[in-house]
C-alpha cells in the first residue's frame, strides 16, 4: 500500500483533468487515476458556453490553440417535429473532446501532475484517509476527488442510490458533413433519445 499526500483524483475526463490542473497551479501535488489511455474519444455534445473561458484563463489554458468554432445559435427540436432556433446570449465554442482531453492531459502533466493508468476497484474510507484499489495498486490519501462521472462501474460498486434507476435517455454521438452553419449547435430529440 503506498500512502500518499497528494490529492487523488479518480477519472481523467474534463472535470478531473480542470482539477489537476486547478490544484497544479496552486503547488498541491496531484494524482490522477485515468483507465484509458490519452488521446481518447468520448461521448459528446462538444460544445461549451463562452462563461467558462474568464475561469480557464486564470489557469493558463488557451482555448484557442485548438481553433475551436465560434457558436452564436441553437437549434432545438422535439420528437414531434416542433423546434425553436435563437440566438445564445453568451455563445460558446465548438471543440473536439479528442483533442481537447489530449491538451488538457498534456498541460496537466506539465504542472507536475502524476498520471496512473489504472483502473479503480474499490474505494474506503478508514481512519480519516481514503483506501483506493486499483487493478494494479492501492493507496492512502486523505483527499480524494471522485471525478469519473454519472453511472460508472465504480457508482456500481459503491451501491449509489440512483445507480438503480434506470434512464429513459440515451445520446447519440456522430459527426457529418453537410451543408450546415459554423456558428449554429444543434439538439434534437426522438423517442428515447437525444
Amino acid at each position: 500500500m503506498q500512502t500518499s499526500n497528494s490529492v487523488f483524483i479518480i477519472g481523467g475526463g474534463l472535470a478531473g483533468l480542470i482539477a489537476a490542473i486547478h490544484l497544479a497551479k496552486r503547488g498541491i501535488p496531484v494524482v490522477v487515476i485515468e483507465k484509458n489511455d490519452y488521446p481518447k474519444h468520448k461521448v459528446c455534445g462538444e460544445y461549451i458556453s463562452n462563461e467558462v473561458l474568464s475561469y480557464l484563463k486564470t489557469l493558463e489554458i488557451d482555448i484557442d490553440v485548438l481553433k475551436p468554432t465560434k457558436i452564436n445559435n441553437l437549434s432545438f427540436s422535439l420528437k414531434s417535429g416542433k423546434s425553436i432556433s435563437l440566438k445564445l446570449p453568451l455563445g460558446g465554442f465548438g471543440v473536439s473532446r479528442f483533442e481537447l482531453d489530449y491538451y488538457l492531459f498534456k498541460l496537466a502533466k506539465n504542472k507536475g501532475c502524476e498520471f496512473k493508468n489504472e483502473t479503480v476497484e474499490k474505494i474506503s474510507f478508514i481512519n480519516n484517509e481514503f483506501v483506493i484499489e486499483t487493478n494494479s495498486n492501492t493507496y492512502k490519501t486523505q483527499i480524494a476527488l471522485g471525478a469519473f462521472g454519472k453511472r460508472s462501474n465504480l457508482d456500481i460498486t459503491l451501491n449509489r442510490n440512483f445507480i438503480k434507476k434506470k434512464s429513459n435517455w440515451m445520446g447519440v454521438k456522430a459527426h457529418y458533413k453537410l451543408d450546415y452553419p459554423d456558428d449554429l449547435v444543434g439538439l434534437h430529440h426522438f423517442n428515447g433519445g437525444y
